[in-house]
């Protein structure tokens, strides 16, 4: 019933655009249309409803109708204003009522939303690392096929067609029940972040996600708040100016980008005749994606490419490892199919061989003989390609290696170390061994095609997402927030706290919940390149982690999880699981719970020594590896800093050092890539910090 009333709407709006469109030069006059009569599209079959809080509903309909909604017990009306708008409350209603049905009636229509249930909603938002998708977690063909949680819902709120920059009334979105389904492509964290709480405390959980990858915290802060830091006015006006033009096609620009898309600019006549080249490029650009999704999913072409008889007389040879684009596939991005065919010697037949393939640029499928044998995310592009041969796959004399390579971003493909290719007998790894550098044939597949770059960042804007991805849910009742990002504000500094804490302030104010949850990721250890200075991303974890001085907030430390090269951590259960711990903690009485690893607490002078308190020690501190402690620094009167030796003493630690008579401060973990090994006995890292600021 919604869907129907909702293309009713559009088709209203559709006339009314017309009768009011431009005709030599003038405007025609036109009755106003009335608004159709539907609800926000967060209210759909499915739904979730937040136990024990007033529940504001919302929506559209002929000014001056009277509205009544009815869902359980509770019966609420109200009368739409000039502009067809109406909003009423509802009463608190108490988990396990349902499934529920919500009826809306205005005057003979009437809408009905059915398997409605009442427990727990939380909002998962952020960038890529809160986008990063089931299916593309670690594990994630396992985890999918084992989603079947008809009580945990789902909605995901896609990416905008457009952007505007003023709030918008509503998105695109439909409730759904998690099954191995609809799980796939909803937000990792989010979705294990949310198990964890539907499993510990039995009651329906709804999460909705709403993120972007490569987006800076301000595009997702309301006006009202961003606009009160510095520098940010004159930034909401590039806004204001960039959205009046309807046909800017929402993206995020990378610094490389922007140059490219100066230098295309300046190829056209016109910034217009540009754009036409523009959605030109969008069009083949989207075509090619089609392709290589349809060619990825081809187990057809897969069992053809990798077949030990196939006549490779089409095949050219690439000398492997190296990187495609320097031998014979320049400015190529998208699928390459990779073979080679080694002498298995007869003293192997029966054994269990393991392939090492090293590091493969982005992502890979592998097969032996026509058998698939390993297959690793583009996520974990950095990992190292280790897999496992079963002996019944191995014969004597000729046996194939076929590899599917898929590079989206650079033209690489296996381009790792020559020494760390090899075909091995397990166990025997450096006496029995072939290596796998040298002459490989190869066959492109798909080529995914790059749009032209739009002239202008036009995401990384203040308000912008904000107003189109969050304020369509404003007031819709939850219980909190998870937060992922900072990555594209790495190089923020304190700076970041401010904007941490005007993002909180806003989505409290707009969702009627002052003392709203606000649980968010300290972004993990990364070796960020560029202008990047070891000690910048330390600066932005000191922000995050003063960020838990603001009221009802708690911060996950997750820097023994995913490896310095990996800006997306893969183990996004892990992830969910820290943020779940502080949710369980705080807001459902699960009081025993240690929910973080130590932080700072404060320092005390011993002599040539400093005696260092935590808090969140559990039961006790502990040496994750059980080696000495690392990371830890100690300077003198001269503020210079040294490797420090480090004991833990009860739930403190004590630093010192040779070179430091007279110690005056310490620090912890103050480098980009520091991955330390102090933990609490409960298994929570501890967080980087400094005891003096410069």
């Amino acid at each position: 019933m919604q869907s129907i009333l909702l293309r009713k709407a559009i088709l209203s709006t559709t006339i009314a655009a017309l009768l009011l469109g431009a005709y030599g030069g003038h405007r025609l006059r036109a009755v106003e249309p009335q608004p159709a009569f539907r609800m926000a599209c967060i209210f759909t079959d499915h739904m979730v409803l937040q136990r024990d809080q007033p529940l504001p509903v919302w929506g559209w309909a002929a000014p001056g109708r009277v509205v009544i909604v009815e869902v359980g017990p509770h019966s609420s009306r109200t009368r739409t204003n000039a502009e067809g708008r109406w909003r009423l409350t509802l009463p608190r209603l108490e988990s396990g009522k349902g499934p529920l049905t919500m009826t809306v009636k205005a005057g003979d229509e009437t809408i009905r939303l059915t398997d409605i249930l009442v427990g727990e909603v939380w909002l998962c938002s952020g960038q890529s690392n809160m986008e990063m998708t089931v299916h593309e977690s670690a594990d994630g063909k396992a985890e999918v096929k084992a989603a079947n949680h008809p009580n945990i819902r789902l909605f995901n709120i896609p990416r905008p067609a457009a952007m505007a920059s003023d709030p918008q009334d509503d998105v695109v979105g439909q409730w759904q029940a998690c099954s191995p389904e609809t799980i796939g492509d909803f937000s990792a964290v989010g979705y294990y972040f949310g198990r964890e709480i539907h499993q510990s405390i039995n009651v329906p959980v709804g999460l909705i996600s709403a993120s972007w990858g490569g987006t800076i915290i301000e595009t997702w802060t309301r006006h009202e708040e961003i606009s009160r830091l510095p520098g940010m006015t004159e930034r909401i006006a590039d806004a204001q100016d960039i959205h009046r033009d309807p046909t800017v096609v929402p993206k995020v620009m990378t610094a490389s980008e922007k140059r490219a898309a100066e230098i295309h600019l300046a190829e056209f006549k016109s910034k217009a005749e540009y754009k036409l080249a523009f959605k030109a490029s969008q069009e083949l650009a989207a075509k090619s994606r089609q392709a290589f999704n349809e060619a990825r999913a081809n187990d057809a072409l897969a069992h053809k490419m990798t077949r030990p008889d196939l006549d490779l007389s089409s095949w050219k040879i690439m000398e492997i490892p190296n990187r495609w684009g320097e031998a014979g596939l320049p400015d190529f991005r998208g699928m390459v199919w990779f073979r080679k065919t080694i002498d298995v010697p007869a003293s192997w037949a029966g054994k269990h061989l393991v392939l090492h393939l090293d590091r493969i640029y982005e992502g890979d499928v592998t097969w032996f003989n026509g058998e698939q044998v390993g297959a690793t995310i583009i996520a974990n592009y950095s990992k190292q390609r280790v897999y496992s041969i079963p002996a019944n796959l191995i014969k004597t004399g000729d046996n194939t290696i076929t590899v599917r390579v898929v590079d989206t971003f650079r033209p690489r493909g296996m381009s790792g170390k020559a020494d760390a290719m090899a075909l091995c007998v397990a166990g025997s790894e450096e006496t029995d061994r072939i290596g796998l550098a040298g002459s490989w044939y190869y066959k492109p597949g798909v080529q995914l095609r790059a749009s032209l770059p739009y002239p202008d960042d036009h995401v990384n804007l203040p308000t912008l997402l904000y107003n189109t991805m969050i304020h369509p849910l404003v007031p819709f009742g939850i219980r909190g927030i998870i937060w992922y990002q900072g990555e594209n504000n790495h190089g923020d500094g304190m700076l970041y706290f401010d904007k941490m804490q005007a993002l909180i302030q806003s989505w409290r104010n707009v969702f009627l919940r002052p003392d709203a949850p606000f649980y968010f990721v300290q972004i993990a250890p990364y070796r960020y390149g560029g202008d990047m200075v070891e000690y910048t991303l330390p600066e932005l974890w000191e922000a995050q982690t003063a960020a838990m001085d603001i009221p009802h907030t708690g911060m996950a430390v997750i820097s023994d999880i995913g490896h310095v090269n990996w800006l997306h951590p893969s183990n996004k259960q892990g992830v969910g699981k820290r943020l779940a711990l502080w949710a369980l903690a705080k807001d459902y009485g699960q009081d025993d719970l240690v929910y973080s690893g130590p932080l700072y607490k404060s320092m005390a002078i011993e002599g040539s020594k400093i005696r260092l308190s935590f808090n969140y020690t559990g039961s006790g501190l502990v040496s994750r590896d059980a080696k000495p402690l690392d990371w830890f620094e100690i300077a003198g009167e001269d503020g210079k800093f040294v490797k420090a030796q480090a004991l833990i003493d009860g739930h403190t630690v004590v630093v010192s050092s040779d070179a430091i008579v007279k110690p005056t401060a310490a620090r912890f973990a103050w480098h980009q890539v520091a991955v330390p090994n102090l933990m609490n006995k409960e298994g929570l890292p501890a967080g980087p910090f400094r005891t003096h600021q410069p």
